[in-house]
């Protein structure tokens, strides 16, 4: 009897099995993590109470609010799941600016995306990075520039008025670290920095003075050229190299342009194939420079100003080999790019690749106000960990799962893991917060759910040990008698 009440507490817990961790509080077990081989990042899925503390995440074993955060948490009764991760290289952290935009969830082999059959997600970043950082604005000055964006303003006034933007500064000149901006326009050649000679802005009085002598100039689109010269001649300018090396400064590029790269008139969409391949080998080599900190590695932005020009374009699968016509271009690869492809629209593929291959992201937007989302965004902070936390229908969190995480943007990292609900029992129901997403209860709630069930075996145990010495005591009765 005693034998069988064990085996039956152990079944309705889920423990029992070594390559399992049970998670504290819950019913849930939680396999090993898989990394993806090949990646340039080990993507760390948090599943034990050591690893969170060991990560300072969580201050010590009974620090129950951080650990909730930190460790997996499923709610079959909500159809949420929760996990905390982080990203590691060589055995130190990686610090990056990851949203929703770029972390793909999959839930047994389906990506989950927000509002398809009751599916969603979301990231939460943790623990801000102080980081100090130069900011490279590399501005279009192209003749196209001029052109009337609205009724009031051409296209670089409104990039001028972006700039301008209370929360762009504050992006840019955050009050905890020491930042600088490097303001440059480019047309044809190498860039030039604004106002003639190269300065480096490191306060907001001198960048908003540099800000309003941005103008346009003439000339072609170097785009291409813009950017390898930020990623590689720009960092051999002594001023520039001597405040980076004495700050020890994280360098990020924003690139924007109207357009496309145009070196000449004749240019078709097709002869950026081969320049941009050049270019993505370039940017490449600098991210995985050996030698070099990651910190030190020049992170890459794109902003295009306009419409994409193929709305749903995707990289393709092989992006980092080489840049076919066909996937750059589309049905436009003959087509002329200037007065015909930049009047249809931005783009948008050659800034996705650049910015893939830059370890940044790409945008394509319209409007002061949306230029300085793009700005802002590309200055955000770095985290140090994260938590993503996902919608399904319950029906899915009735059995064993395999969650996979995949950073789409910045490095290449993924990582699966496989969760173990209790196929007896759910843990006791989150509770939902402010944010509308569920959280795990404390230890007290969950023991004020198991201790019944606890007592009921518990009284199970010793009505079977009352019943044994009942008949026992009866038996021997019967066999006196019969003595007797």
């Amino acid at each position: 009897m005693k034998a069988l009440l064990v085996l039956l507490l152990l079944a309705l817990v889920g423990c029992g099995a070594d390559s399992l961790v049970l998670i504290p509080g819950t019913t849930t077990r939680v396999g090993p993590v898989s990394q993806e081989k090949g990646t340039e990042l080990e993507l760390r899925i948090f599943r034990e109470v050591s690893e969170c503390v060991g990560a300072y995440i969580a201050g010590s074993k009974d620090d129950w609010e951080r650990l909730s955060l930190c460790l997996p948490h499923v709610d079959r009764a909500a159809g949420e799941v929760r996990l905390g991760y982080q990203f590691r290289k060589d055995g130190e952290v990686v610090a990056l600016p990851v949203s929703k935009d770029q972390l793909t969830v999959i839930h047994q082999g389906t990506i989950i995306q927000s509002g398809r059959d009751g599916q969603d997600f979301t990231v939460i970043p943790h623990d801000p990075q102080q980081v100090n950082q130069l900011y490279v604005l590399l501005i279009d000055g192209s003749s196209s520039m001029a052109e009337m964006a609205n009724q009031k303003l051409n296209r670089m006034e409104q990039v001028k008025a972006a700039l301008r933007l209370r929360e762009v500064q504050d992006a840019f000149f955050p009050d905890e670290v020491k930042t600088g901006v490097l303001l440059m326009q480019f047309t044809s050649g190498e860039p030039q920095p604004v106002g003639g000679q190269i300065t480096l802005l490191e306060n907001r009085r001198q960048y908003l003075d540099a800000v309003s002598q941005l103008q346009v100039l003439s000339g072609f689109t170097h785009f291409y050229d813009a950017v390898a010269w930020a990623v590689g001649p720009m960092l051999d300018v002594e001023a520039i190299r001597r405040f980076v090396e004495v700050q020890d400064m994280a360098i990020t590029v924003i690139a924007l342009t109207d357009g496309f790269n145009n070196l000449k008139g004749a240019d078709v969409c097709r002869d950026n194939a081969t320049r941009l391949e050049g270019l993505i080998r370039m940017l490449k080599d600098v991210q995985e420079a050996e030698g070099t900190r990651l910190v030190r590695r020049p992170r890459v932005y794109t902003v295009g100003l306009g419409k994409p020009i193929r709305p749903s374009f995707e990289l393709p699968d092989d992006w980092d080999q080489r840049v076919k016509p066909k996937d750059l271009c589309g049905r436009f690869a003959e087509r002329r790019i200037d007065s015909d492809l930049e009047v249809r629209g931005i783009d948008n593929p050659s800034l996705l690749w650049i910015a893939r291959a830059g370890n940044g992201d790409a945008f394509v937007k319209q409007g002061r106000d949306g230029l300085g989302e793009a700005f802002a965004s590309s200055a955000a902070r770095r985290y140090g960990w994260f938590e993503v936390r996902y919608r399904v229908d319950p029906f899915y969190l009735r059995r064993a799962f395999t969650t996979r995480l995949r950073l789409t943007s910045y490095h290449s990292a993924e990582a699966t893991v496989r969760l173990h609900p209790s196929a007896w029992l759910d843990a006791p129901p989150g509770k939902v917060g402010e944010d509308g997403w569920t959280g795990p209860r404390s230890y007290g709630h969950t023991m004020v759910v198991l201790t019944p069930l606890l007592s009921l075996l518990i009284a199970l145990g010793y009505v079977g040990a009352a019943g044994f010495n009942t008949r026992r005591a009866l038996f021997g009765r019967t066999r006196r008698r019969k003595r007797g």
